[in-house]
C-alpha cells in the first residue's frame, strides 16, 4: 500500500506539532527507525501493517 508524499508531509508535521522524535514515534507506531524514514520520505510501498498504523496515527486526533 502506497504511502505517498502527502501523507509523509502529513507525518512530518503531526510529529513536529506533537514535537516528538523520530525513534519516540518510531516505538509508538511499532516499525524501526529506518522504516519511518522511509514513510516520512514517502513514496514507500508498505506492507499493510505499516500502512494501516500510520493511517491510524494519523486519524487518532479526529
Amino acid at each position: 500500500m502506497l504511502i505517498t508524499l502527502d501523507h509523509a508531509r502529513k507525518v512530518r508535521r503531526k510529529r513536529a506539532d506533537l514535537q516528538i522524535g523520530k525513534i519516540e514515534l518510531a516505538k509508538k507506531l511499532q516499525i524501526t527507525p529506518p522504516t519511518l524514514a522511509k514513510v516520512e520520505h514517502g513514496n514507500y510501498d508498505a506492507p499493510r501493517r505499516i500502512y494501516e498504523s500510520v493511517m491510524n496515527w494519523l486519524v487518532e486526533d479526529l
